[in-house]
C-alpha cells in the first residue's frame, strides 16, 4: 500500500489541518522552519491580501496563507502529480476562495495578474536550479519579475531559492529588504517602494 506523506499547518484558524505532499521526486516542499518564518516576517501583512504561489506543489505555504487570513489563493502549477495533490488539497477548504492555474506559470501569470486590483503577495519558490533541465530557472523568472513588479497590486514579493544563488537587489519598484538562509535555502523579500509625496 502507498504511503501518503503529510505535513500540518502551522498556524490560523486551520492550525493542525493536513496538506498532502505530492511524490518527494516530483515537488521540494517547503520545510516547516522555512513556513514558519516567512509567516513570522508577513505576521498581520497576509490578512485580507491576495496570496499568488507560483509552482504550488502541494501548496503547503498557499494553504498557511488562507489559514493566516489571506482573502484570495492561487495556486500555479504544471506537474500532473502535483496538480491532482492540489486539488485533493483544496477540498479540504471548501469554504475559501482558491483557484488552481493549470499550465505553464511563464504563459499564464501575467493573464491572472491583469484581473486583479486587491493587494496582492507573491511568493515563488521555482525547482532548484540544479535539477536537470532548470539550469535556466533563475534567468527566467527575473526576467518575468521584472514585468510583474509593474503592477499596482503587488506589495511584496518572497523568493525562495537555492542558497547558492544571488538574486538582484531589486525589480523595478521592488527592493530586496531581507533575506534569511536555512542551509540549502534561502528566503529574499522585496517590498514596493513607497511613492514620493
Amino acid at each position: 500500500m502507498k504511503r501518503v506523506n503529510f505535513i500540518k499547518i502551522s498556524g490560523g484558524k486551520y492550525r493542525g489541518k493536513k496538506i498532502q505532499l505530492p511524490n518527494i521526486a516530483t515537488t521540494r516542499p517547503s520545510k516547516s522552519i522555512v513556513r514558519n518564518s516567512i509567516f513570522d516576517t508577513l505576521q498581520s501583512q497576509i490578512y485580507n491580501k491576495v496570496f499568488i504561489e507560483l509552482f504550488g506543489g502541494s501548496g503547503s505555504v498557499g494553504f498557511e496563507a488562507i489559514s493566516r487570513g489571506a482573502s484570495k489563493l492561487y495556486l500555479f502549477e504544471i506537474n500532473q502529480t502535483a496538480i491532482e495533490t492540489l486539488k485533493q488539497n483544496r477540498k479540504n477548504f471548501p469554504n475559501d476562495d482558491i483557484e488552481i492555474i493549470v499550465g505553464d506559470t511563464f504563459k499564464n501569470i501575467e493573464r491572472v495578474m491583469s484581473k486583479i486590483d486587491n493587494d496582492t503577495i507573491l511568493y515563488i519558490d521555482p525547482p532548484f536550479s540544479i535539477r536537470q533541465g532548470m539550469d535556466n530557472i533563475y534567468i527566467k523568472l527575473y526576467s518575468l519579475l521584472e514585468r510583474l513588479s509593474i503592477s499596482s497590486s503587488v506589495q511584496y514579493i518572497i523568493l525562495e531559492h537555492i542558497s547558492s544563488e544571488t538574486p538582484p537587489n531589486s525589480f523595478n519598484k521592488f527592493l530586496l529588504y531581507k533575506s534569511k538562509r536555512f542551509g540549502k535555502t534561502t528566503v529574499s523579500y522585496y517590498i514596493k517602494e513607497k511613492a514620493d509625496d
